[in-house]
């Protein structure tokens, strides 16, 4: 018997702050006990701030390669330090590693192949069980480069994990804007949920999100959050999506209380507020018959 594709949602907006986290979550609540939760968002991620999630395993991520020098070896010829064009190596022919970009020229030109270049840690992968299901996450190290690597990483053993554990949907928090991180998440996507907020910085971005979407050929959806605080542009979205046959699966107006419930650390519906109940639940019913 063929096993049923695990579908994945990948949540997304052109900025932050309009509620992209927020939203995640209530899907992961609503979704639950078939999702599991994927936060890409390696930079500076905050799903687990909701989700306190209980780190059950972590793993070193290893991705880019920078300059390591053997003193002994080292004759203090200089060709190095003509060839760095990254301000990496002193006058004393130190190498700093933070400014060292792993471009290789300073091994390759040393004579007495005093420099190497050796794969760093640069983040970590941790897989967690939260009160709404199992949760793979990551962060990236201080300073460290190839966040969309690591993005992959987390797709895939976020894949790997729904297989294990029998898991139908897998929803990914990814980070905001269009770059490589964004265009990681994007893998094995089955539909991207563009979060919006009525204002012309907002819509912009999220235009270009459409339009990456568009390009890898994924189904784009897109929900308004605080959609009350400007109907010109609330109708601007409507207009535009319409315009593009682009589906609404849903409005969120604007609640302060929604703000009390991220610093509870819960979502929305766990926080009671009711009149977004009704929303929330129409959302879920939306974004499951597009998954269709």
């Amino acid at each position: 018997m063929t096993r049923e594709k695990i579908k994945q949602i990948t949540v997304l907006s052109g900025k932050g702050g309009t509620g992209k986290t927020t939203i995640s979550a209530v899907l992961a609540q609503l979704s639950s006990p078939i999702s599991l939760m994927a936060d890409c968002d390696v930079d500076a991620p905050n799903l687990h701030l909701l989700m306190d999630p209980t780190d059950s395993s972590s793993e070193r991520f290893l991705s880019g390669k920078i300059a390591i020098k053997d003193s002994e070896l080292c004759t203090k010829c200089g060709k190095c330090l003509k060839v760095c064009r990254f301000d990496a190596i002193n006058t004393d022919f130190e190498i700093d590693s933070m400014h060292c970009e792993g471009c290789g020229a300073c091994a390759w030109i040393c004579p007495e192949s005093a420099i190497t270049m050796e794969i760093q840690p640069s983040g970590t992968i941790y897989e967690a069980k939260t009160r709404f299901g199992p949760m793979v996450h990551a962060l990236l190290d201080v300073g460290a480069e190839n966040s969309g690597k690591l993005v992959s990483e987390v797709i895939q053993k976020s894949q790997e994990l729904a297989q294990h554990e029998e898991k139908k949907v897998i929803i990914v928090d990814g980070s905001p804007g269009i770059g490589c991180p964004v265009i990681a998440a994007l893998t094995n996507a089955d539909l991207v949920i563009i979060v919006v907020e009525p204002t012309m910085t907002a819509i912009h971005d999220m235009k270009r999100v459409i339009e990456l979407t568009q390009f890898f050929k994924i189904q784009p959806a897109v929900i308004i959050n605080k959609a009350t605080i400007n109907e010109e542009q609330r109708v601007s979205i409507v207009d535009f999506c319409k315009n593009e046959s682009i589906p609404i699966v849903g409005e969120l107006s604007y609640n302060l209380a929604i703000y009390k419930a991220m610093v509870n650390g819960e979502t929305i519906l766990e926080y009671g507020i009711q009149e977004l109940e009704g929303s929330l639940n129409q959302l879920w019913k939306n974004i499951s018959e597009l998954l269709q």
